[in-house]
């Protein structure tokens, strides 16, 4: 497993990825307060409060990077969302989740920011498999795992979400398909 580097930036055209900081509340909670963009992620109360945010500061500072590393996404020094993994050494997959900020919707950026930091977790954590699963209704966020050329599974999750996947291609894969 790769050492946690907490210092780790990564560079886009027009985003920056990076781990979250003590100074990131007041970006936090400016986007995160937003019944439209908490819509589909239930998990993240509304009103999205100070101490909210605080917390979501707090715990993605803590929690163990080898396994649950999230970025924050930076555009003109302001976070502006999120793009995290829950990886499972064991078995090298890795389940992918993003947030992006409302008025950043429909550029591009979600799919910007989760292509860059997937290329780093399949290379940095040696995996074979990214997983994402969403609402069947949240057609943006079905949009964004379809840029990023995940495949639609035939069958619902067992809470009713769509289920996405994109696998790694092995070295001799990826040769012979040139």
């Amino acid at each position: 497993m790769p050492p946690a580097d907490r210092s780790l930036e990564i560079r886009t055209a027009r985003i920056l990825l990076r781990a979250f900081r003590a100074g990131d509340v007041d970006d936090a909670l400016a986007y995160r307060n937003d019944a439209d963009f908490a819509r589909f992620l239930p998990h993240i109360p509304q009103p999205f409060t100070r101490e909210h945010a605080e917390a979501f500061v707090a715990t993605n500072m803590t929690e163990p990077w080898e396994t649950l590393p999230t970025f924050a996404i930076v555009i003109d020094d302001h976070v502006i969302g999120t793009v995290s993994f829950e990886i499972d050494p064991a078995t090298r997959t890795a389940m992918l989740g993003y947030a992006i900020s409302r008025a950043h919707w429909g550029r591009g950026i979600a799919a910007e920011a989760a292509a860059a930091a997937m290329h780093w977790a399949f290379a940095e954590h040696d995996l074979v498999e990214i997983w994402a699963s969403t609402q069947p209704n949240n057609l943006r966020s079905r949009r964004v795992l379809e840029k990023l050329g995940m495949t639609l599974a035939p069958a619902l999750t067992e809470h009713g979400d769509v289920h996405y996947r994109t696998r790694r291609l092995s070295p001799e894969a990826a040769t012979s398909r040139s």
